[in-house]
């Protein structure tokens, strides 16, 4: 009786195999390129290369650049979206500042420097300014839900011109986070946000949350 043995489930070490690469990897290494390279000149078939991938293999996942950034933009949204269902114990300050990361996570889901150099090339990219443009509609979308949440917790009080509010909070959030390519420290970024947030954002008489049990 002839036995044959099971196939191995891993394939790294086996000769002609296809190595699976994670979208995580393809979607950095895609972002970095764009950044260094400017979005409008990048291939698919640099990304591809980049990624020790065939073109054939990239298109499975992806079928163009476009797609490639809305999808890094998407993988920020999921990180976001995860951290703004979080309900945290803290004060006001602690709140905002949970609402200052998930925004990086949104808008920067690759780095500050990454985003902010894609802002100055969208200036000349029509299509790039329009991916952009909806990334940072999702982010004002998912912080007014936020805001409501704080106001259904009893952290803020009903905000006032919630449109007005929410829209001057992610804009000062990317005109303060700028100043990381002056050298300025992120933590201090922060700091100064939340202070700017706090004067927006009216405290409720109760400003902390029991934790969940």
């Amino acid at each position: 009786m002839t036995m044959f043995k099971s196939r191995p489930t891993i394939s790294g070490d086996m000769p002609g195999a296809k190595k699976k690469v994670q979208t995580s990897i393809i979607l950095r290494t895609a972002m970095t390129l764009f950044t260094e390279k400017g979005f409008s000149q990048v291939t698919m078939a640099q990304v591809a290369k980049a990624s020790g991938i065939t073109v054939a293999e990239l298109r499975s996942h992806y079928e163009t650049k476009e797609e490639l950034l809305i999808a890094a933009f998407r993988f920020g949204h999921r990180r976001m979206e995860e951290r703004l269902r979080t309900i945290i114990s803290g004060d006001l300050d602690a709140h905002i500042g949970q609402m200052f990361d998930a925004c990086l996570d949104g808008l920067m889901p690759f780095g500050p420097e990454t985003h902010l150099n894609l802002l100055l090339q969208a200036t000349k990219d029509r299509t790039l300014m329009e991916i952009v443009r909806r990334t940072s509609r999702n982010v004002n979308f998912a912080i007014k839900a936020y805001l409501a949440q704080m106001v259904s917790l009893s952290i803020i009080d009903e905000v006032k011109e919630v449109e007005k509010v929410n829209e001057e909070l992610v804009t000062s959030l990317v005109e303060k986070v700028a100043g990381v390519m002056e050298g300025k420290d992120l933590a201090e970024i922060k700091k100064a946000w939340i202070a700017h947030g706090k004067q927006m954002l009216s405290p409720s008489s109760k400003t902390t949350v029991a934790p969940l049990n």
